[in-house]
């Protein structure tokens, strides 16, 4: 029986670190809080075998229109404020599949003030945050079912900024620190053979700013932080099919972007002050595809893009503060990457079209505080 997408619950205390550890239910399976001045380790393990599905279905005619579809099998959010937290985490999805759909059926509507809607999905996702903290400990996710986020809209008028967005993704790892903090995580991540798909299709018919964008990744970690050090070993192993496909359709516009991405495996670790150690490794042996397609009949400009990736590295330190950044980087690439492109316009200002495939990207470099 499919479950609803879950209630999500994070606390931040001083001096303590707090983690809040989600499945897929209707309420919240919260983890002890951590008392930062023992030291103690917090462990979680969440395992999920049933089907997630999270949908939305509308047909209105509003000013403006938001929506957020968000659906997750295992999720783990923890806080850290002014102190030390240690932690300890697995995740596992072995369901029938995460699903994220959300329609907005509208032929006739006119949305004056613009529209932002976002569907997203992963299999296991851990977010962590803190400010003048230290977060150190391993975490792991394996993961073995299809993933789908899907947006599909169909609106007559829309004379201001629309994005509308689809993010799919098997395991997901973000940590972010600010102030004086540090990080020193281990991060392990296995999807097994299965499809990761993120769709995005788009119809209105008079469009003056228009976004239709689809990003899919089979394992991604998002690591960031200011004022100490940034030490991190992350190894990620793809095995699954990898699809982003975003598709907009014009009458009129002013300006229309399409964007795709697909990436197997990603790491991206970047530390606003001296010292990045990073200890990559990464496998993909499934195949990567990504697609975006235009059709419109007058205009203006429009900006058609799709990349494709098998696997993508980047860390970076901060260049004003004589930043240091040390790296041992693998990576390892079997499977086919594909990026396509594809724009019909019967009359327009300007036409942008491009398309990166690319088995292996690694980069590492120092830069300014906040660039």
């Amino acid at each position: 029986m499919a479950r609803l997408a879950p209630i999500r619950l994070a606390g931040m205390i001083a001096a303590t670190a707090t983690f809040a550890a989600l499945a897929t239910e209707t309420r919240a399976q919260q983890a002890p809080v951590c008392d930062a001045q023992t030291g103690s380790t917090c462990t979680s393990t969440q395992t999920m075998t049933g089907e997630v599905t999270g949908a939305v279905n509308l047909d209105v005619a509003v000013g403006q229109l938001q929506v957020t579809n968000d659906v997750a099998g295992n999720l783990l959010v923890g806080g850290v404020d002014q102190a030390a937290a240690d932690l300890t985490a697995r995740q596992t999805m072995t369901g029938p599949s995460v699903t994220a759909r959300t329609a907005v059926r509208a032929p006739t509507a006119h949305i004056e003030d613009g529209a932002a809607v976002a569907t997203t999905a992963a299999a296991n996702r851990i977010a962590l945050s803190g400010s003048s903290a230290s977060i150190t400990g391993a975490l792991d996710q394996s993961a073995q079912t299809p993933v789908l986020a899907e947006t599909v809209a169909d609106i007559q008028y829309i004379p201001a900024p629309a994005d509308f967005s689809a993010h799919a993704a098997a395991n997901l790892v973000q940590a972010s620190t600010n102030g004086a903090s540090h990080q020193d995580l281990t991060v392990r991540q296995t999807n097994a053979p299965s499809t990761i798909e993120a769709r995005t299709d788009v119809y209105v018919d008079n469009a003056w700013n228009l976004a239709a964008r689809a990003g899919a990744g089979g394992n991604r970690i998002v690591l960031s932080n200011a004022g100490g050090s940034l030490v991190a070993t992350s190894d990620q192993t793809n095995q699954g099919r990898v699809r982003a496909a975003a598709r907009a359709q014009t009458n009129l516009q002013g300006q229309t972007t399409v964007a795709a991405r697909a990436v197997a495996n990603e790491t991206v670790a970047g530390n606003q002050d001296i010292y990045l150690e990073l200890d990559n490794t990464q496998l993909n042996t499934g195949g990567v595809e990504a697609t975006a397609t235009y059709a419109g009949v007058s205009g203006y400009d429009a900006y058609v893009g799709a990349e494709a990736v098998g696997n993508s590295v980047t860390g970076y330190a901060c260049s004003q503060c004589g930043g240091e950044v040390h790296v041992t980087n693998s990576q390892t690439n079997d499977a086919n990457v594909t990026a396509t492109t594809s724009a019909t316009i019967g009359a327009g200002r300007a036409a942008v079209v491009g398309a990166t495939a690319v088995g292996n990207s690694a980069t590492f470099y120092v830069s300014r505080p906040g660039g």
